[in-house]
Parts: C-alpha cells; structure tokens; sequence
C-alpha cells in the first residue's frame, strides 16, 4: 500500500483527485486527451498568474523553421539584462507556452529577468533530437537577437521543468564553448537525466504519486521511438563523458518524486567535476509541485527561491 504519511497535504489532495478519475495517467487517456490535460492543470492547481511588466508572443529561430515562443519582461526591465531561456515540461510530448505561463511570469517576476518560453516541437509527431535541436537554435538564435530582447548574451540561463530540465541541461553541455553563445547558468525543476527504471527512486515511486512508471514509459517510447542508442548523451545529460565547464546549475527535487534521484546523481556528477551546484530538495513534493503553488505554499516558495536566486547568480556575472 502506497504510503502518503510523509507527503504534504496540498500534493496528497491533488493525488487523491487525480486516481480518482475514470481512467488514470496519460498514457491511458490517449495523446490529444494528455494534452488537453496538461493545459487544464493550471487553472485548478498553479496560484493566479503574476504581474509583470509586458508579455509578447514572438518567433525564433528553430533547426527546421520558426518557432512559436513568448517573451515575459519585467516591470524594471533594463537594457543587457540577462535573462533565462525556459523549456517546458509535458514529458516531450505535450505542454506548451500556456501550460507553463504562470511559472514563467513568476521567474520573470521574482527574478528580475527577462524570461523567453520557446514553443519546441513535440514527440510523437516530432521525435527525438527534434526538441533537443530545436531548443539549441532557439538559445543561439537568442545570442544572436539579444539586443532586441534586451538581454545579454554572455549572461543567458536555459531552465525548464522535467522534459524541460532534460533539454535544458542537454544543450548546457552541448554548447559549451559555442562561438555564437554558451548558456551561463542552468535552472533544473525534477529534471529526466536518465533513463526510467535505472535509479532506485524510479522504483520506489513508481505507482501512486501522479507520474506512473505508464506514463514514463509512454512518453519515453513517443520521444526515444526507434532511437538506437539508450545512453545517448543528447537524449539522456548523464551518461556525457566529460561535464567540466558545464554552466553553475540550480537543481530542484522531490522527495515524493519518481525522477528525485535524477536531479541528486546530476547534483553529485557536476560537483565531482568542479561545478557550482545548488541543489534543493522538498521531501513531501510530488513531481511538477512548481506548477501547483495554489495547493502548496512549499511549492510557492520553492519556485519563488529559484528565481530570485537565478536572478541574483546572472546579475553575478556570466561564465567568467
């Protein structure tokens, strides 16, 4: 029997809803069901979305043709300020600008930031490296339009949340010592490092905490599809043979969360390597607590923590 004596009430509410529908998970509701979904969730679970100073829905550049994404501004907003490139989460496969609006205004908001939300193509209709792909041309494109953002190229962050924090922290080592721009710092929310079932949290929460190893599987198998290669460093950041010069990172897990031991092992490989890591971890929170800040004020405040501290580390400087 599941054991929910140690996970915090907003979350254990918001399990107890979520098992309680016809049909639970997913990947057991179909595709086009999943992601009506995820777009519904922030309306019943995420605080009412904050203020800043000026939002715009904009195109990049993507690696096979314009990208819709959306430009949050704070209401100080300065000119070469840094800012963050953020890649949702939706297990590859779903998610998109609105299902994570409200966690992005936050960041902007709190932060003190300019935040840009990239709109990258999902799995199953796009697989893998298609997001990946897409969210390097979309930062490099960033590099290369930083003025008109108002931002400085030398101090641009990538973040997301789950299959976001998987590309993000993908392309924090891809670009390394890329000539156009190299992201300075890197926001990790329960990041996906690995593949599912290879860590003892996998296991542990597997059934009964809101992201079954079903739905682990159904999205993995949409994105990875025919892909041959399971320790593919692109796909999964871990298995990178080298992480020196990987940009400082900010890690966030849950303690109630299948992918917690994720975002720990990532921890504990950048910081054999020399690299500045902040990792905080919340015992009771399931995974994508971020984005239920109305159900938890632990959610909120681990959210807000974040970006004042993703603020405060690129106006710090960028990877001087």
């Amino acid at each position: 029997m599941t054991d929910y004596s140690k996970t915090d009430p907003g979350m254990l509410q918001f399990i107890q809803s979520f098992y309680a529908a016809e049909k639970v998970g997913f990947g057991a509701v179909g595709l086009e069901a999943a992601r009506a979904m995820l777009d519904a969730f922030p309306e019943m679970v995420d605080a009412p979305p904050a203020e800043v100073g000026d939002v715009r829905d904009i195109e990049v550049e993507g690696a096979d043709g314009r990208l819709k994404a959306r430009l949050y501004v704070p209401g100080d907003a300065q000119e070469n300020s840094p800012g963050l490139i953020f890649f949702h989460g939706g297990g590859w496969v779903m998610g998109g600008l609105d299902s994570h609006d409200r966690p992005c205004r936050r960041i902007c908001q709190l932060g003190k930031i300019p935040v840009l939300a990239v709109d990258y193509r999902l799995a199953p209709e796009h697989p893998f490296p298609a997001a990946v792909d897409d969210a390097e041309a979309a930062f490099l494109w960033a590099c290369d339009h930083a003025g008109d953002l108002s931002m400085d190229k030398n101090r641009l962050a990538v973040g997301g949340d789950s299959a976001g924090g998987n590309i993000a922290a993908s392309i924090a080592l891809s670009l390394r010592g890329n000539s156009r721009g190299e992201p300075a710092f890197q926001l990790l929310i329960y990041p996906a490092l690995q593949p599912f079932g290879s860590a003892p949290s996998h296991e542990k929460f597997s059934n009964g905490y809101a992201l079954d190893t079903a739905d682990m599987k159904f999205f993995i198998s949409s994105y990875l599809q025919d892909h041959s290669n399971p320790q593919d460093p692109r796909a999964w950041p871990f298995f990178v043979d080298d992480v020196s010069d990987a940009a400082p990172a900010y890690i966030i897990t849950g303690g109630q969360d299948p992918l917690q031991d994720d975002g720990a092992a990532y921890t504990a490989l950048l910081q054999s390597a020399g690299v500045s890591v902040v990792h905080e971890h919340f015992p009771g929170m399931i995974h994508g607590f971020c984005s239920m800040t109305a159900l938890s004020p632990i959610a909120m405040q681990a959210l807000e923590d974040a970006a004042r501290h993703v603020g405060t580390a690129l106006r710090g400087g960028g990877r001087k």
